[in-house]
C-alpha cells in the first residue's frame, strides 16, 4: 500500500476514534498499527498520522463561533497564550501516537528473538 495512503487512512482512524471514543483512542489505535506494520518505521508513521488528525479536528472546532472563548479561557488554567494550548494539544496528540507505536514496536522485536 502506497505510504501517503497508509498514513491518511490511520490519520482518519484516529480522528473517527477520537470523535467517537475520546482520546485513549489515538494509542489504541497506533499500537494496532505497529502490530499491524511490524516496521521500525511505524511509531513515527503513528506520530505524523496523529499530528495530521488532530490538526483536522482542531481546524474543525475552530469553525465554532466560541473557540476563541475556550482558548482564552483554556489559557487562563494553562499560563499560556491560545496558540501554545493549541501546540499543546498536538503534542499531546503526537506523544500519544509515537510513545504506543514504540511500546508495541519495541515488545514485538524483542518478543522475536
Amino acid at each position: 500500500m502506497n505510504a501517503i495512503l497508509r498514513q491518511l487512512l490511520l490519520a482518519a482512524l484516529i480522528a473517527a476514534g477520537t470523535v467517537f471514543l475520546g482520546w485513549w483512542s489515538v494509542p489504541v489505535s497506533c499500537g494496532l498499527y505497529a502490530l499491524l506494520r511490524r516496521s521500525s518505521v511505524a511509531p513515527r508513521e503513528a506520530m505524523l498520522a496523529s499530528l495530521l488528525a488532530w490538526i483536522v479536528l482542531l481546524g474543525r472546532q475552530m469553525q465554532y463561533a466560541s473557540f476563541p472563548l475556550l482558548l482564552d479561557r483554556l489559557g487562563k488554567i494553562f499560563p499560556l497564550p491560545g496558540v501554545g494550548v493549541m501546540a499543546l494539544t498536538l503534542v499531546l496528540a503526537m506523544a500519544l501516537g509515537w510513545s504506543a507505536a514504540r511500546v508495541v514496536t519495541a515488545v514485538s522485536v524483542s518478543h522475536k528473538s
